[in-house]
Parts: structure tokens; C-alpha cells; sequence
């Protein structure tokens, strides 16, 4: 965990993204889901991000 320090404060980022189109239509669908979700966990990886559950 690494926390951030202000002047008069302590604080710890945290990030929640959520990726939803128009009337929550799906549009990532079989090998293409696939693809977007190994893209995504190998560039957390790499860039040292842990994706919580």
C-alpha cells in the first residue's frame, strides 16, 4: 500500500471503473470479452495495479 501525504493529511487512492454503454447494451462478447480482460490484467501487471474482486 503505498499512501500519499498532504501538509495536514494522509490519504491512500483507491480507483473503481465501471464501463457501461447506452441502456447497458453488451457489447464485448466470447473471444473479443476475453481479449479486452487479458489486455487489461497484463497492463495492471505490469504497471504493478492490483484488480480486487
Amino acid at each position: 500500500m503505498h499512501y500519499s501525504t498532504g501538509s495536514h493529511c494522509v490519504f491512500y487512492h483507491r480507483y473503481h471503473i465501471v464501463w457501461s454503454t447506452k441502456y447497458r447494451y453488451k457489447v464485448l462478447h466470447g473471444d473479443i470479452r476475453l481479449r479486452v480482460r487479458d489486455i487489461c490484467r497484463q497492463v495492471c501487471h505490469e504497471k504493478g495495479v492490483d484488480i480486487n474482486r
